[in-house]
Order: C-alpha cells, then structure tokens, then sequence
C-alpha cells in the first residue's frame, strides 16, 4: 500500500505544510505523527508522479448507495472532498459557503443569496469550479449556470469544470503551491470514485456540456445542459437553471457613473433574476466597490411586506437576499501579534480569514494607505466608518453615545409632555424625475431635540405634492394631508422648506399654490442647495452634530411603519457621501440652515436667541474683523 493510505489527509496536511516551512523530512513526519520511512514514500510518490486511477478503465456512474466510504464521506463533507479530488487545504468560511448553498438549494422556493468576500484568497475558483463539482456529483441531473461580466471568462470556467469531471489521472499541483503550505496532490479523481461523467451522445463542448446520468436514465429530456456559460455581453438568456453563480459581476471600470449602475441594476432585474427555476437557487458573488454597487442594490430588495390587514400596521418586512460576509479581518477575534504571525490559525479560530494568501503585513498595509478602501473592498462594507458623515453607532447608541431611537414611538405620534415653544416645519427635497423626500419635524428649542414625525420617500408629480379640484373646491395631495394632520394632532405646519430651484418649477410658479398659503397660513421657503451644500460652516456636515449627542429623535417602534421611515434616513446619513441617494439627508439639512429664519425668539438680555450646536464664540466675536459662524448665519437671515 501507499503512504497515502496508511495515514490520514490530516497528516499529510500537517507533513506538507512543516516542508513549506524548510523543515526536513525527519522533523515534519515528528509532527505530523509518522515515521521518517512513511515520509520518504510520500516524497517519492508525489516525485513519481504514480497514477492512483487507471485512465482506460472508467466505469460507469455509481448510485449514492454504492459509493466506497471515501467517496460516502466526500459526498457529504465539502471539506473533504477539496482536499481528496482538489489537494485543496480547505478553509471553514469555503465549507460554511458549500454547506449555505446547499441548505438553500433543498428549499421548495426560489432563494438568491449574495456572498461578499475579499480578493485573493480563491473565491472565484470556490463558486465556479469547487462548489459546480460538489453539486453535480451530488445531482447529475442539475441544470447550472456560470455567469461572469464577459462569455469568455464564463467559458473559462465552465470548461475548468468540464476538464475536472473528465480528468483521468490525479491533479498535481505545483511544487511552489505545495512547499508554502497551500495546497496538496489530489488524491484521486472524481470520476474513478462516482464513475464516469464525460457523456456518450450528448454534447461536450467548452460553453455547455451533460454530463453522464445513471443507467436507467437515459439522456437528459431538457433542452438545457448540465452546465452552461454565459456572459452579459451575451444578450438576451433562454433557458432557465435551478442554479446560477454570477461571479464578480460588478466591474468598477464600468461602474463609474449612476447611468451605468441603473443599466447594470436593469439587467439583473430583467435577464438574471427571471432565469431562475422555481425551487432554484441564485448566487451572486464578488467583493464590495462601493455602497451603492449591485450587491447592495440586491440586498436592499425584499419580497413583500406583511401587515396586519385590520390595524394597518406594518409587522415586517423580509429581505428578498440571503447574506453571507467574510472580511479579511476580525478584529473581535484579533488577539495581538501571535494572531498575525505565520502559520497562524485562519478564522473562525483566529482573526485572518487567509492567513496564506491574504497575510497581515498586506492587510496591514491596506489598512495604513487606503483605509477607505480597506473597508469597502476588503471588509466587505459599504463604507468606511469613519469617513461616514453619521457612524451607525450614534444612531444606535453605545457606551459613549446616547443614540436617536424613540423606541416606542410610531409615525405621527407627538412626543409627550413637550414643555415651550415648538416649531413644526415640512422640508422638502423633490425631483422632477425620481424620488422624492419629504419629512415633518418638530423641534423644541427649551431642549434643542428634533423630533421627526414622519417621512415620505417616493416618486411624485407636483400634484401628489399639492393640487386643487375646482368642482370640489378642496385642495388634495400630501402638503394638504400633513397640514391637516397637524393641526389635528396640535402641531400645525408653519413652514415648508423646499429647494428652490424645485420650488420654482412645481411649486411657488402656481396661484394656487399662493392661495393656499393664504389660506393656510403656511410659508414655504425656498432653499439654495448648490451654493450651500459644501459651505465649510452650515454645509451638510453640520447636521451630524445632532446625531452624536442624541438631539435627533427618530420614531422607531420595532416593524412599525415608523420604523420603515426612520430606517430610510439611517441608511442615508450613515452612508453619506457614499451611498446611492441623499434626498432624506438634504431634507434634514434644510430644517438646520433655516431653523434661524423660522424661530428667534429675544432673551431677557436682548440677545437674540441661536441654538447652541450655532452659538457664537465670545472670544472670537470681539475679534477685530472677525465675524463668528453663527453671527454669520444670523446676519444672512436679516437680524441683527
């Protein structure tokens, strides 16, 4: 017998990886638990190159219940079955991905399921070639698809996997992947223990083939085969799979503006997704670019919301996408240098996903050149926390952060007990075009909080914002809905801040719009947005303030439709300048650069009152020739 076959693929791991390392042959077989004579015939097997199959003598293709117990135990042990047919030394986040699709493959109904996980350390290789064999020996009768931004690169891989099921003699890898401890010789190949799968009459070929079913099976009905290759420079798809693996589809050279994104965002939506069979699974998969590349545009997707049909209220909502992550780094699982040195335990164990092919001194030196990037493209995030305008954890809350969740509030509901004056403001961010944001606040200046009452983010027509029906003589439309409400819920709507360039094209342009002022009682106020977002002082950036210290209150009952609201603004401000869209952010701005023109009341000194986040420095006011920020802000408004 072999040396193969008289110590474990453990062993042989442990052996190969001492000799990577420049440990002689006595020293790796005293770890890994064998004789110097065992590792002299392990040295002189993989030197020999021996063939472990007989290239002629192929059988036919053996049912489950007939496997060999190597072969039983490849079947069900994903991990096993890299190593014996791949000399693959397999990682837990490669087997929890297997073992994911899988799961998702047994469900009766349509699953999709996004993956994220950083470059280099073989992904591309697990969803294209490891994880196609597992399922193909474990279903023949699988209809697949191998889909890539280009035909020629799915062609690659489905005729990787083609040449994989026909291979006759053992996969050897190379001398320098053995020697640093990457990978082994394969063992045996899949055809010698599952039987043959290059098929007799069918079609072969490097774009689609079907592989070989069971004796009393005969040739496959289905017009589609058992692996095909697409790209989307392919055009329009015809068949449908219950499997489909698009790797790294996203392509940043090609992603560079919104119109590309939106056409990237179409395709998926009217020739990827509608490929999938009924019980099938979708896969795509690839690393992070930016927070608004598809892989977030999937996730953001949902398959319905449930709702209690008798109360109204929103229960939750399910997300259309299952999630699996993998980081190059867990820093919760980071325990210093003995974590980052050669040889260290991959993660779950330590805190490298890859500590072979994605080593700490190249994170490390990601990490400290492009940290931005780090995050998004390596961490799989979609973006870099601290160069967000709000971190999530002043929304949430943390030790040192009192967060801006009114848990038991819904949408619509007037904080209790509320002591002072209030103002009540509608800021509104519109499109002629797409969506637009609308929010109700209500601010109390004895505390300085800004309540939000509700917000509306959906495509509009001036009209749904405000119209008038002359037959009725009433007005209708979302503006008119809010003010009534308010005034109902003791909170009227004085102001309504919208941008101005918006304001004058669907809004201040119209008499009836005029007349409902008047008859309201309502001002709106038009807000210069270009010549003021990037204003150093009262910018967008100053709203962020409000978040850290708690000052904005987000109405966030859990599966209320308050939440659905708030979670609408959290995701734009937690994102901003980074994410897809920013209306709901803008719309919170317009409340703080027009808070000065809406509400200033005289202290008993005759000073005229300014939020504090505004409030002038002393020192600096009596400054020669300097003028504070919020003395600025004040002279702007009219006061003096």
């Amino acid at each position: 017998m072999t040396a193969g076959r008289r110590i474990s693929f453990e062993q042989r791991e442990t052996y190969w990886r001492m000799r990577g390392k420049g440990y002689s042959q006595p020293e790796s077989a005293a770890k890994a638990g064998f004789s110097k004579g065992t590792a002299c015939k392990l040295e002189r097997e993989r030197n020999q190159r021996i063939p472990k199959v007989d290239p002629v003598h192929i059988g036919d293709p053996i049912l489950p219940d007939n496997l060999n117990e190597f072969a039983s135990r490849a079947y069900d042990d994903f991990g096993y079955f890299q190593r014996r047919y791949f000399g693959r030394i397999p990682y837990y986040w490669q087997t929890q991905a297997a073992e994911k699709v899988v799961e998702l493959l047994a469900s009766p109904h349509k699953e999709f399921l996004v993956v994220n996980c950083p470059p280099g350390v073989g992904k591309s290789t697990l969803f294209t070639h490891d994880i196609p064999a597992w399922l193909t020996v474990r279903n023949r009768q699988i209809r697949g698809m191998i889909g890539s931004v280009t035909t020629a690169t799915a062609t690659r891989y489905t005729d990787q996997l083609r040449r994989t099921l026909a291979r006759t003699l053992p996969q050897k890898n190379a001398d320098e992947e053995i020697s640093k401890g990457l990978a082994l010789d394969a063992e045996t190949t899949l055809a010698a223990d599952f039987g043959r799968f290059k098929s007799i009459g069918d079609m072969w070929t490097r774009e689609s083939f079907v592989v070989q079913q069971f004796g009393d099976m005969g040739l496959i009905a289905e017009k589609e085969p058992t692996w095909s290759a697409y790209g989307q420079d392919a055009g329009y798809i015809g068949q449908r799979f219950n499997f489909v693996i698009w790797d790294d589809l996203v392509d940043p050279k090609k992603q560079r503006t919104l119109e590309a994104k939106e056409l990237l965002q179409d395709y998926w939506d009217d020739v990827s997704e509608p490929r999938l069979e009924p019980g099938g699974l979708l896969v795509l998969q690839g690393q992070r670019f930016a927070s608004d590349d598809l892989y977030r545009y999937c996730l953001d997707k949902v398959v319905g919301e449930d709702m209690d049909y008798d109360t109204g209220e929103l229960i939750g909502r399910t997300p259309k996408y299952h999630h699996v992550l993998y980081k190059a780094h867990y820093e919760e699982r980071c325990s210093g240098a003995d974590s980052h040195r050669r040889g260290a335990k991959a993660y779950p164990v330590g805190c490298l996903l890859s500590p072979e092919r994605l080593p700490w001194r190249e994170i490390s030196g990601l990490m400290a050149n492009r940290s931005e990037r780090f995050e998004v493209v390596y961490q799989q995030q979609d973006s870099d926390p601290a160069s967000v305008l709000v971190p999530k954890a002043w929304i949430f809350g943390d030790g040192h952060h009192p967060g801006c969740l009114d848990t038991e509030r819904d949408r619509l509901e007037i904080p209790k007990n509320l002591a002072g004056d209030l103002v009540s403001v509608m800021t509104v961010d519109p499109s002629p075009t797409k969506f637009w944001a609308v929010e109700w606040w209500l601010y109390q200046p004895l505390t300085e909080y800004r309540y939000l009452i509700d917000l509306v983010k959906a495509p509009m027509e001036a009209g749904d914002f405000l119209d008038y029906n002359p037959a009725t003589g009433k007005f209708t439309g979302l503006l008119e809905d809010w003010v009534q409400t308010s005034g109902d819920l003791g909170a009227p709507i004085t102001h309504v801040i919208v941008e101005d360039n918006a304001a004058q094209r669907f809004l201040l342009q119209y008499q009836t719009v005029q007349q409902w002022m008047a008859l309201r009682s309502v001002e709106i106020l038009p807000h210069s947005t270009h010549r003021n977002k990037s204003d150093p002082e009262f910018g967008v950036e100053t709203i962020a303030q409000h978040y850290q210290f708690g000052r904005v209150r987000l109405p966030y009952r859990r599966n209320s439709a308050g939440w659905v609201a708030s979670t609408k603004l959290i995701d734009e401000v937690t994102h901003y300048p980074f994410g897809r869209t920013d209306d709901a952010t803008m719309a919170h701005w317009f409340l703080e650069w027009n808070l000065p023109r809406i509400y200033s009341p005289t202290e008993a000194e005759g000073r005229t009152w300014v939020p504090s986040w505004a409030a002038d420095v002393p020192d600096l006011a009596k400054r020669p020739g300097v003028e504070s920020g919020a003395m600025a802000m004040m002279a702007r408004a009219g006061y003096r």
